[in-house]
């Protein structure tokens, strides 16, 4: 396992052997960008990721499309914007693929519906936020679901907090700010105020709940060793140490 910046290699072996994980860049690189996983829903998915990538692999032209041209340039591109600290190229890759993921989901027989309109209302959201700042402020993208990662750098943090959570409202238990950066769970609309041009009604602003919570976090360095007697989870017994010291009581 590596921290940081990680790529997936395809490797060429039929046995997929060759096809292993490599570093592009180590945390402590680019250490500001931050991440924003937006939770739409945790309920089980309709298509489970592995049928539905099956199902895809045997239905889909465009995959095949982008297997065979896309995919390996993009990896290029997106790694040395990584090692070039270049945020808005990274951006730009980084929503290219997740809107080109699901239009392969949309080409395969069946189609495959993954996101949903609080989804797409993030992504509305976010362009709208890049296009009125004159750069990308966050970057979205999609895995096999609904629940939105925006990664943003730390400088503007705290912008796209006040921007989302206008939109998409959260209770104290439900942000409960990791980061310190003292945005209110409902936003704030004096930073939006500056963004010259910002379309305020791009969407509705929806009710608390339309995105469950809101998880800040940020690259980490990977894999450590800890010290069992501090940092450890687990006590001299192997049992977990919130349960022992409960017991204790």
């Amino acid at each position: 396992m590596f921290g940081g910046y990680v790529a997936w290699e395809q490797g060429d072996r039929a046995d997929g052997a060759d096809s292993v994980a490599v570093e592009v860049a180590p945390a402590s690189h680019w250490p500001d960008l931050h991440a924003l996983i937006l939770v739409v829903s945790d309920k089980k998915k309709g298509t489970p990721s592995t049928a539905g990538m099956q199902r895809t692999v045997a239905t889909s032209a465009l995959l095949q499309h982008r297997i065979q041209h896309v995919v390996p340039e993009r990896m290029d591109r997106i790694s040395r914007a990584i090692r070039d600290r270049d945020f808005d190229q990274f951006a730009l890759e980084t929503m290219a693929d997740s809107n080109q993921f699901h239009a392969v989901c949309l080409d395969t027989v069946p189609p495959i519906f993954y996101l949903n309109d609080v989804s797409r209302a993030v992504i509305q959201l976010v362009t709208e936020l890049n296009r009125a700042a004159g750069r990308a402020v966050a970057a979205y993208t999609y895995d096999a679901g609904p629940n939105a990662v925006l990664y943003v750098q730390e400088k503007d943090v705290e912008l796209v907090l006040d921007v989302v959570l206008q939109y998409f409202p959260q209770s104290a238990a439900s942000f409960p700010d990791p980061f310190k950066t003292g945005v209110a769970p409902t936003g704030s609309s004096e930073r939006v105020a500056q963004l010259d041009g910002f379309n305020a009604k791009v969407i509705p602003q929806h009710d608390e709940g339309a995105v469950a919570r809101v998880i800040h976090t940020k690259v980490g360095d990977g894999p450590r060793t800890l010290d069992s007697a501090t940092d450890g989870l687990l006590d001299a017994e192997g049992l977990p140490k919130s349960l022992a010291a409960a017991a204790a009581k």
